[in-house]
Formats: C-alpha cells, structure tokens, sequence
C-alpha cells in the first residue's frame, strides 16, 4: 500500500477540525462568542485607523467591517482568525528555524 500522500490529507484534516472549534466554542459558551466579538471590533479599527488615520472614512468603513465580519458573519470569521493565527506563527517558526540552521555553520 502506498502511504506517500497521507501527511498532506492528514495535515488538511487538521486544519479543517481546527477551524471548525472556535465556532464551537462560541456556541457552548457565550462569554466566549462576546470576548471574541470585542476583540475583533478593536482588531478592525485599529487596522483601519492605522491605514487611514483619524477621520469619518475610518468610522464608515470600520463600521461596515465591523457589521459584516463581526455581527453577520463571526463564525466563519473566527475561524478564519484563527487560521490566520496559526499560518503566521507557523511561517514564523520556519523563518526562525532558517535562519537558526544558517548560524550553525
């Protein structure tokens, strides 16, 4: 039996109950869904208003990410979220462990 692709099947499987727990965690526990909608109503004005700085357009558009990303759709954000989290961190340690091989010589 050829076993040469199973990490790549294993490694999607992962990411997908990965992405499937911060939905569910909201839903067993409310106190969680609000943590993470204050949470990302910061994380979207602080990225606007670094993009734009002070003015009405960074109200507008905050506002209307924020209705969208946090109110109608918060799970599927989530999870994306968190995906994100984990691609950068992961990306990371690869540079980190790059340039670590590099100074070892």
């Amino acid at each position: 039996m050829n076993q040469n692709g199973n990490i790549i099947v294993f490694i999607i499987l992962g990411f997908v109950a990965i992405a499937l727990l911060p939905p569910l965690i909201m839903k067993i526990f409310p106190l969680a869904d609000i943590l993470f909608r204050i949470l990302m109503v910061f994380i979207i004005f602080s990225i606007v208003r670094g993009y734009l700085g002070e003015g009405l357009m960074t109200w507008i558009i905050s506002g209307v990410l924020i209705y969208f990303l946090v109110w109608k759709y918060a799970y599927l954000t989530a999870s994306v979220y968190v995906l994100q989290i984990l691609l950068g961190v992961g990306f990371a340690s690869v540079i980190v462990w790059g340039i670590g091989t590099r100074l070892r010589s």
